[in-house]
C-alpha cells in the first residue's frame, strides 16, 4: 500500500437536500479493496489505483476547525478557547450567545473508509472527532473496521455532550466468502463484536447490509444470520440495499473476482447487469426472470420479524427547526412505505416534494397560523398530515405501522 500525504484546499461538503448536516472524508482511496465497491467507478474521479494508493488529507482537522470558526462556533469543551469566553466562564454554556444552529457532521466512508489501516498511523479521524467534541458537534460514522473501538473514549464524550452514532456495513455472514469480496476489512464477527461493545457503552449504532449481492448475499441463510447477529449485538437499526455495478472498472473488477469465486453464476451476473445502466442498476426484467427477491421489502419484513428499526432514526441537531425536520422526515418515511413496501404510486411524487420543501424552509411551521399553512404549495392530504403532527405530535399513518416512535432519535 502506498500512502501519500497531501495538504487539502477544502474538506467540507454541504448537503443541498438538508441544512442539518455536512459530510466529508479525510481519505481518498481505500485499502479495504471491497470487490463490489462503487467507489471504483469512474463517476467519482478517483485515482485508478485507489485500492493500493491512499491519499491522506493531513490538514483535515485544521480545515474542519476553520469551517466551524467561520460559522461562528467556538471550542467550549477546551480549557482555552482563545476568545473572550475564557475570561467569562459563565458564557461557555452558550445561553447568552447568539450561536447559529448546529448540524450533524457525517464522517461517512461510503467509498473510502475513515478507519482503514492508514488511520492507525495518521489518526486523522481521531483528530477530527476531537475537533467535533471541542466544538460540541454531533457526529455520525460508517465503517467496516473494528479500529473504531480505539476511539470509544471520544465517542462516549461526544455522546454525553451531543450525539454520536456508528454504522457498520456488514454484507456476508460466511467469513470465507466475506474475505473474498472484502479482503482487507475487519471480519463480520469483529464488526458485530464492535457493534455490541459500542451499544453496551450507550452509543447509537446499527447495520447497513449494503450491498446485498445477488445469488450470494441474498440467500435466506445469509440474511437471517446477519439479522440475528445484529439483534444479539443490540443494533438500533438495520438497512438493506442492492448491488450496483456501473459500466467500467467497478463492473470489470467485480466480474473478475466472480470468475474465481464461482464461475457457474458469472453468466447470470452478465445477464443481470447486461443492460449497462449508467447508475449500475440490474435489469428488472432479468431480475424477475431469476425470481430475485425485492431486497428492500425483504429487509423491511425481516426487521419486523427481528424487532429492529428498518431505517436510521434521525438525530436533529441543537438549534435546527425541530418540528420542520420532524415533519419532513415523517413525509419521507410515508413516501418510502407507500412506494417500496405497499407498492403504491399515486401521490408519491407530491409527498417527496413536500418533504424536500419543508426540509429547506426558513419559516418555522410550528409558528405559522392555519391560513399561512394553507398557502403552502401542498395538497389537502399533505396539509392534514402536517396539521396532525403539529397539533398532536403524532401521525396515524406511521403509528398504525409502528413507525412513528422510532422516527426521530431521542
Amino acid at each position: 500500500m502506498i500512502i501519500q500525504s497531501v495538504t487539502a484546499k477544502s474538506l467540507i461538503r454541504t448537503s443541498s437536500q438538508s441544512p442539518a448536516q455536512v459530510h466529508f472524508n479525510p481519505y481518498q482511496g481505500c485499502y479495504h479493496d471491497c470487490r463490489y465497491c462503487d467507489g471504483k467507478s469512474e463517476r467519482y474521479y478517483m485515482h485508478y489505483d485507489f485500492t493500493k494508493r491512499v491519499i491522506v488529507k493531513i490538514n483535515a482537522p485544521e480545515l474542519l476547525e476553520r469551517y466551524l470558526k467561520k460559522k461562528g462556533f467556538f471550542p467550549y469543551n477546551r480549557e482555552s478557547t482563545s476568545t473572550m469566553i475564557d475570561y467569562v466562564p459563565s458564557m461557555k454554556n452558550g445561553e447568552c450567545l447568539n450561536l447559529p444552529p448546529k448540524f450533524l457532521i457525517s464522517m461517512f466512508g461510503n467509498i473510502c473508509d475513515v478507519y482503514q489501516p492508514a488511520e492507525s498511523k495518521f489518526q486523522i479521524t481521531r483528530k477530527l472527532l476531537n475537533v467535533a467534541y471541542d466544538y460540541g458537534f454531533p457526529i455520525r460514522l460508517l465503517t467496516k473496521s473494528k479500529l473504531v473501538l480505539r476511539d470509544i473514549d471520544l465517542l462516549k464524550d461526544i455522546q454525553k455532550d451531543s450525539f454520536a452514532r456508528v454504522a457498520f456495513t456488514i454484507t456476508l455472514a460466511d467469513e470465507k466468502t466475506q474475505k473474498i469480496f472484502e479482503p482487507h476489512a475487519s471480519s463480520t464477527l469483529e464488526r458485530l463484536e464492535a457493534l455490541r461493545i459500542l451499544r453496551k457503552e450507550g452509543i447509537s449504532a446499527g447495520v447497513y447490509i449494503t450491498p446485498v449481492i445477488p445469488f450470494i448475499g441474498d440467500s435466506e441463510e445469509n440474511l437471517h444470520r446477519i439479522f440475528q447477529g445484529a439483534k444479539e449485538a443490540d443494533a438500533e437499526f438495520i438497512i438493506t440495499g442492492g448491488l450496483t455495478l456501473r459500466p467500467g472498472r467497478n463492473k470489470k473488477e467485480f466480474f473478475e473476482t466472480l470468475k474465481n469465486y464461482n464461475p457457474s453464476i458469472h453468466s447470470q451476473f452478465k445477464k443481470l447487469y447486461g443492460n449497462n445502466h449508467r447508475g449500475g442498476q440490474p435489469d428488472p426484467k432479468v431480475a424477475k426472470e431469476y425470481d430475485l427477491i425485492d431486497i428492500i421489502k425483504t429487509g423491511y419484513l425481516l426487521s419486523k420479524e427481528y424487532g429492529i428499526t428498518f431505517y436510521e432514526p434521525r438525530y436533529i441537531p441543537q438549534g435546527q427547526k425541530w418540528k420542520n425536520l420532524q415533519i419532513s422526515t415523517a413525509l419521507a418515511r410515508i413516501a418510502f412505505l407507500k412506494e417500496r413496501i405497499m407498492h403504491e404510486q399515486e401521490g408519491i411524487g407530491e409527498i417527496r416534494k413536500a418533504a424536500a420543501y419543508i426540509e429547506r424552509m426558513h419559516d418555522n411551521l410550528e409558528q405559522m397560523n392555519e391560513n399561512d399553512l394553507h398557502n403552502l404549495p401542498f395538497n389537502h392530504q399533505i396539509f392534514e398530515i402536517i396539521k396532525e403532527i403539529i397539533t398532536s405530535n403524532s401521525c396515524k399513518y406511521l403509528e398504525s405501522r409502528n413507525e412513528w416512535s422510532n422516527l426521530i432519535y431521542n
